[in-house]
């Protein structure tokens, strides 16, 4: 198991940057759950998400006249969720604002801000509705927390989803705009490691950086 390991490590350290010229076509950024419920407030906050944070801004200023979804997580307080994990991100509730830089930069043209009460964003009607509306987007740039968690599970299900559909869609993941946390047996680096694997794996393009 530690030689797979060993391997897939090398795997994931071969990825390559890209430019944004690479891109091409109409693209649009999703930024996943960058509220301050997961970097610096509550139960299930981790200063691992600082390291996201500036790159995410930089690259949201590059997409500027490019659709934007910022996904917030938003729960009652009888949230179904909360039988898996502890209670976080409660309407109304400081948890579920956005983090102050990622506030900032969702000001900007073409932003829209969608609060879901599930790990996967992709089931909330808001971005159903958005995407009917939005099909012909060619790049989806996915970016935020957690790697392992919301953003892989949204990341598959958009990409399983064009593929029901026998539609060609660019889904791209980069590795320095995502992060997930330390807990117990839970270590954040073999997390990301395991879930850039599953990833490429499935036909996301996982890059280094953009």
């Amino acid at each position: 198991m530690f030689q797979t390991i060993e391997r897939i490590q090398e795997e994931i350290n071969s990825i390559k940057k890209i430019t944004l010229d690479e891109i091409k076509g109409k693209k649009a950024l999703i930024i996943v759950d960058m509220v301050k419920g997961f970097y610096n407030i509550g139960p299930l906050a981790s200063s691992r998400v600082s390291k996201v944070i500036n790159p995410i801004s930089i690259l949201a200023n590059k997409f500027e006249n490019d659709e934007k979804i910022f996904f917030i997580d938003s729960h009652t307080k009888n949230s179904v969720e909360f039988k898996s994990y502890p209670i976080h991100c409660v309407k109304e509730s400081v948890e579920e604002e956005l983090i102050d830089e990622i506030k900032v930069i969702s000001k900007l043209t073409k932003s829209k801000i969608i609060k879901k009460n599930s790990i996967n964003g992709f089931h909330s009607i808001e971005f159903k509705n958005w995407l009917e509306n939005n099909m012909d987007i060619d790049t989806f740039v996915i970016t935020g927390v957690c790697t392992d968690i919301c953003v892989e599970t949204f990341a598959l299900t958009l990409s399983t989803y064009f593929h029901e559909l026998n539609v060609e869609k660019n889904i791209i993941v980069p590795m320095n705009m995502v992060e997930t946390y330390d807990f117990g047996n839970h270590n954040g680096d073999l997390m990301n490691l395991i879930t850039f694997f599953k990833l490429k794996s499935n036909g996301i393009k996982v890059v280094k950086s953009i």
